[in-house]
């Protein structure tokens, strides 16, 4: 076993026990860094952000490759990002469509290890980053295809994520309903589809009370004029359908998102509405969009809304109650909200404390508005419709 070899001494990076558990000398990470392949123990380098990070390996297609391999416009990154196979495109549509995820990145790094006398490596598919902070490991490979080498791959990812903190998920084929109705909605992902607030008002209003998704929409103006605005807010999460019923047409009941202001205590925030991520902006000479704030809304906070600087004084199912200074306060949907172009966070309220928790918390936000473009290459296909 794997585990047998660690405890023996046969190492690959660092000397046994060097971090004071011997997985974290038994394995290296392999990956770039400025720009330079650095190759260290896994016990010097998991607190790289590898959200961050190229791909260890290129993604070109072969004619008669049995794969297919490109590169997906992510909007959580605001860059595209390296797929292999269709299946790991869903999987990153996924990754894409949840909430809760901030960064991706593809073949993030190689892993060493030894199996006895034979040198192994993997490179896991996906590299995520949670909001929280909180750090995940994905292969994607149907059931099927795992062999008894790549099981083992993945039995040895596991055990070395798990030392140092980070969650692993093998997953394979998703459920094909509900991966086709986010493949739809995939098509609207990008904020030029949401970008006319009055519809996405009218909107809102519409579907205060559950209707068919027809109806709606012809109800709330030219149907060529709403649908693209009305598939883009299912994508964000503003209104809701079941996508995993059956395929999305006509009859789909759609209704406004009752969201979780109540019963979602966060610490040191009170209750907070959860949001989609959105994006901020590149590193300078880019104007791609990057994510700038956390994932949630809550009252204190100082946001930056139609080109004004307001407080949040109430938030609700629907919407967020905002003052400016001298001024009335406002009820904006929350639609409406999102997809101002202005649209930030400023600040959010403090704790005031210096432990340990609360700074890495600060700063990994701080980090996030300093990723680089993602994308490498032009050989491979973009799924960017």
């Amino acid at each position: 076993m794997v585990v047998d070899v660690w405890l023996s001494g046969e190492t690959v990076g660092d000397p046994l026990r060097a971090y004071g558990d011997t997985v974290l000398s038994a394995f290296d990470l392999d990956f770039f860094d400025g720009g330079q392949r650095r190759r260290t123990a896994l016990g010097a380098g998991w607190c790289v952000q590898f959200e961050d990070v190229p791909p260890v390996r290129g993604f070109r297609w072969n004619k008669g490759d049995r794969s297919f391999p490109g590169r997906y416009y992510a909007v959580t990154t605001g860059g595209h990002v390296g797929y292999e196979s269709w299946l790991e495109r869903d999987r990153l549509i996924l990754l894409d469509y949840a909430p809760d995820v901030v960064g991706i990145a593809s073949q993030p790094f190689w892993l060493h290890w030894r199996d006895g006398s034979e040198r192994r490596r993997h490179a896991p598919d996906y590299f995520v980053r949670l909001a929280d902070g909180r750090a995940r490991v994905v292969d994607v490979r149907a059931e099927d295809q795992v062999d008894e080498w790549t099981a083992q791959a993945f039995t040895a990812t596991k055990q070395a994520c798990s030392a140092v903190g980070w969650e692993f998920l093998h997953v394979g084929l998703p459920d094909p309903v509900f991966m086709a109705n986010l493949r739809w909605l995939a098509r609207y992902r990008h904020r030029r589809c949401g970008h006319e607030t009055d519809v996405a008002e009218r909107l809102a209003e519409v579907f205060r009370q559950p209707r068919p998704l027809r109806a709606g929409a012809e109800e709330a103006g030219d149907v060529l004029r709403i649908l693209p605005v009305l598939f883009h807010l299912l994508w964000t999460g503003a209104l809701r359908a079941d996508l995993d019923g059956a395929l999305l047409d006509r009859g789909t009941v759609v209704h406004a998102s009752d969201g979780t202001a109540e019963g979602s205590e966060q610490e040191g925030r009170g209750h907070g509405l959860p949001l989609r991520p959105r994006p901020g902006t590149h590193n300078e000479g880019s104007q791609m969009p990057r994510l700038s704030r956390p994932a949630a809304i809550a009252v204190g906070e100082r946001v930056r809304f139609a080109g004004q600087v307001r407080a949040v004084v109430a938030v609700s199912a629907r919407a967020v109650t905002l003052t400016a200074e001298g001024g009335s306060p406002q009820e904006v949907p929350l639609v409406v909200l999102l997809g101002d172009e202005d649209f930030e966070v400023l600040d959010s309220p403090s704790c005031g404390c210096r432990c340990r928790r609360c700074h890495s918390w600060r700063r990994f936000l701080n980090t996030l508005g300093k990723r680089p473009c993602g994308g490498r290459g032009t050989s491979s296909r973009s799924f960017t419709d």
